[in-house]
């Protein structure tokens, strides 16, 4: 379920505007890019194993600072969305609850499955049928929870 903006068509205003901050992230990642935004150099292990599995890729991009700016947008516009809409009774957001850092990387660690294992609809991913249903997904998150997070 994603969150619906209101009915009618929102306007941005100047005061908006001021209320839009962006923070700046200072990263350790010593990956460059071109000006075209392509990487410079290739991605190694630091290690003496020269293999890098997918969550060291993973983490050499996504640094616990942008973790943590998601996590506070999340919670913020969840706030917000709460206060703004009608929502009805059998509303799932009405039982928001904050977000964590550490559900936010499990949140991802499921984007990151379902865009290598695609299924027809996103339901599929937590179904019961044998031929469908990812363990792995359905151990990590309920359905509900990654839909109010999407």
């Amino acid at each position: 379920m994603q969150f619906e903006s209101s009915s009618s068509e929102e306007q941005v205003t100047d005061d908006d505007v001021d209320s839009q901050v962006w923070d700046k992230i200072e990263s350790d990642s010593n990956a460059e890019f071109s000006k075209d935004y392509r990487m410079v150099e290739e991605v190694s292990a630091n290690s003496e194993d020269s293999t890098i599995n997918p969550i060291d890729c993973y983490r050499y991009f996504i640094i616990d600072e942008i973790i943590s700016l998601m996590v506070r947008e999340t919670n913020r516009y969840a706030e917000q969305h709460v206060e703004i809409q009608k929502l009805t009774k059998r509303s799932n957001t009405l039982h928001w609850k904050s977000t964590t850092n550490e559900e936010m990387i499990k949140f991802f660690r499921i984007i990151i499955e379902t865009g290598l294992v695609q299924m027809p609809e996103i339901d599929y991913y937590w179904s019961k049928s044998k031929l469908f249903g990812s363990e792995v997904i359905q151990n990590t998150m309920s359905k509900d929870r990654f839909e109010l997070l999407l």
